[in-house]
């Protein structure tokens, strides 16, 4: 391979087995919302779990590459990703769903509803 060539299709940043994807968190009508840009996975690679109030995300793509291609240069694919959050205690956790569209995991943490622990009591 030519020198030049051989530059243009090095790439040694990608030697990463396990990635940390970018993360949106907003909070929006007593929840908060967690997305991850995680393009190239199907739903059922991913593994979340909650584990005293540390919310683990994980994958790892089953679909191996072709055996018969020869990438020149590979930069995307879906390799291992890994992603913790402390959640806090005021979460619902019992209730945490998630859903995978279009690359996105979208992860929906309600917020438990105020307890009030002090109030006035009328007298008859």
């Amino acid at each position: 391979m030519n020198n030049t060539y051989g530059q243009f299709f090095s790439n040694p940043s990608r030697n990463c087995n396990s990635c940390n994807p970018p993360a949106n968190i907003y909070e929006q009508d007593n929840a908060f919302f967690i997305e991850l840009a995680v393009p190239g996975y199907m739903k059922e690679d991913f593994n979340i779990n909650l584990e005293q109030q540390v919310l683990n995300i994980s994958a790892a793509e089953k679909n191996k590459e072709p055996e018969n291609e020869k990438y020149l240069r590979r930069e995307f694919g879906a390799g291992e990703i890994s992603k913790r959050f402390v959640l806090p205690k005021t979460v619902d956790t019992d209730n945490i769903k998630a859903d995978y569209q279009n690359g996105i995991l979208k992860i929906h943490i309600p917020v438990k509803k105020e307890v009030k622990l002090s109030r006035e009591i009328a007298i008859s």
